[in-house]
């Protein structure tokens, strides 16, 4: 390589290393300088802050955060996630397997008893005193933390088990107990304006007889609780909170008309390498007679056994990669990320929850939780929530298998993701301009490579580069996935 290169290089470098720090260390004061989340006025696909400025969803599951870590853990998890450009932890407060039998890091349980009715609460928080910090301020260290590092957590009241019980861990009987619950969070944390609450947690609400009615009547004691009313059959003001269902299929099987809920969410979960779920359930939710934000909140887990059976083999970045531009592309409002050591917090003094193969702070470096910041980076390099689902400029059929490609466009710019290497040929006069101009990005390293500038008109086939210059002959199958970006010339990005 000649110096001039390796100069230009290091300058790109550290041009774009300083964009990050410059954007990313600001998170901290978005919050205050632009106000709260909701759905967006100008397309009601997206997410947006009160000041109209665009917010993509760019989140970890961090489920057992509460239980399983303590204040300096929590912290460096908390500044590890925001360095590598997430802004969102979904995470839960009585955790699916272990939430009211063992104790939290400081030996602190929920609830007296096992009684939801009942919070475990004590004077004082000295977190010195056994007795005085008990689990509701240690969750009140964690989301004021989270709130002061400009992370958003996405908070689910209690794993689906304990309203859906599938195996008998049963906690809330009543609408009353569940309303109840929802009011004491929501009085606690009202003032805090990084909570997002995703009630839920695995279970469809209908797998009980009065399931769907039980998330309501949480959803409306949170809506209560918030706003320092208490009556559980009154009317609520829903404006003051931001909240979704989190589930297999999209909550806007059950809630789609509901004023508790803001956006959907489903999961593609971790069945297979291929899912075709990942973009389906997206665009189904886009078509929905009164769309909402959609999100693909549990998608297949880094170093998470196929279909939960180590002999399948594990999900590795490109699986993570697929997914996640699949369900972006498809319309999703924004991506959640998992890796199955870090959502458990693994390390080799606990019994893993799910097979696990390396301690969490490790994992927590994975190659696909690095590759999630390319994503939002693309994503936010243009006008994020003008963006349409449409593979209509694919010529030719549009498979539904692993070389699934998936576009989604603006009136003057597409990115198309094309996740075997196999290019396209693609319809041109969609986009606005008298000419285009094409570009690779590459979703492994987030580099750019700029193709040619042509005639919006006709037809044009593109072929994928070489996945490195190491590897140029290395142009399809799996991992051989790229971004095609197309625009109009005269658009100043």
């Amino acid at each position: 390589m000649s110096k001039i290169k390796a100069d230009k290089r290091f300058f790109c470098f550290v041009l774009i290393t300083g964009f990050l720090i410059l954007s990313y260390n600001s998170l901290s004061g978005e919050m205050k300088e632009h106000g709260r989340l909701h759905v967006s006025d100008k397309n009601p696909h997206y997410l947006e802050y009160t000041d109209g400025t665009p917010f993509f969803w760019m989140g970890d599951t961090g489920w057992e955060l509460f239980l399983r870590l303590n204040r300096e853990d929590a912290a460096w998890y908390i500044d590890k996630r925001k360095e590598q450009c997430f802004n969102v932890i979904q995470c839960v407060l009585i955790s699916e397997f272990e939430g009211i039998k063992i104790p939290n890091q400081y030996g602190s349980y929920p609830f007296i008893d096992g009684n939801t009715e009942r919070p475990a609460i004590t004077q004082g928080k000295n977190v010195a005193d056994k007795i005085e910090y008990d689990y509701w301020d240690h969750v009140d260290y964690v989301v004021n933390y989270a709130e002061k590092q400009g992370m958003y957590l996405a908070i689910l009241p209690c794993w689906g088990e304990y309203v859906i019980p599938r195996e008998g861990r049963l906690l809330f009987r009543t609408k009353q107990q569940a309303y109840d619950y929802g009011w004491f969070l929501g009085n606690r944390y009202k003032k805090n304006m990084n909570i997002i609450w995703m009630l839920g947690g695995d279970r469809h609400p209908d797998e009980r007889m009065d399931g769907v009615d039980m998330w309501r009547a949480m959803a409306k004691g949170i809506a209560d609780g918030t706003n320092g009313q208490k009556d559980s059959d009154g009317k609520t003001d829903y404006s003051t909170t931001l909240m979704t269902h989190h589930s297999f299929n999209s909550s806007s099987k059950w809630f789609h008309s509901d004023d508790w809920i803001d956006f959907d969410t489903w999961g593609s979960y971790h069945s297979d390498y291929y899912i075709a779920g990942s973009y389906q359930k997206a665009i189904s939710d886009w078509n929905l007679p009164h769309p909402r934000p959609t999100l693909n909140s549990e998608a297949a887990y880094e170093m998470h056994p196929v279909n939960w059976l180590q002999g399948n083999g594990y999900f590795t970045a490109y699986d993570i990669r697929d997914i996640a531009y699949w369900s972006v592309f498809a319309g999703a409002c924004g991506h959640t990320y998992g890796n199955n050591c870090v959502w458990q917090f693994y390390d080799e003094k606990r019994k893993p929850l799910m097979v696990a193969t390396i301690n969490w702070k490790t994992a927590v470096s994975s190659e696909g939780a690095e590759q999630m910041k390319y994503l939002r980076r693309l994503m936010e390099s243009r006008p994020v929530n003008e963006l349409i689902p449409d593979n209509s400029m694919i010529v030719g059929k549009i498979t539904e298998d692993a070389n699934h490609i998936q576009t989604i466009h603006s009136k003057n710019y597409a990115y198309i993701y094309i996740p075997t290497g196999y290019g396209p040929k693609i319809k041109l006069g969609i986009l606005t301009g008298t000419t285009l101009k094409a570009s690779w990005f590459n979703p492994r390293n987030g580099d750019i490579t700029s193709i040619s500038e042509f005639e919006n008109k006709g037809e044009k086939s593109f072929e994928v580069p070489g996945i490195s210059k190491e590897s140029d002959w290395l142009r399809t199958g799996r991992g051989c996935d790229w971004v095609l970006i197309l625009e109009d010339s005269t658009a100043k990005f």
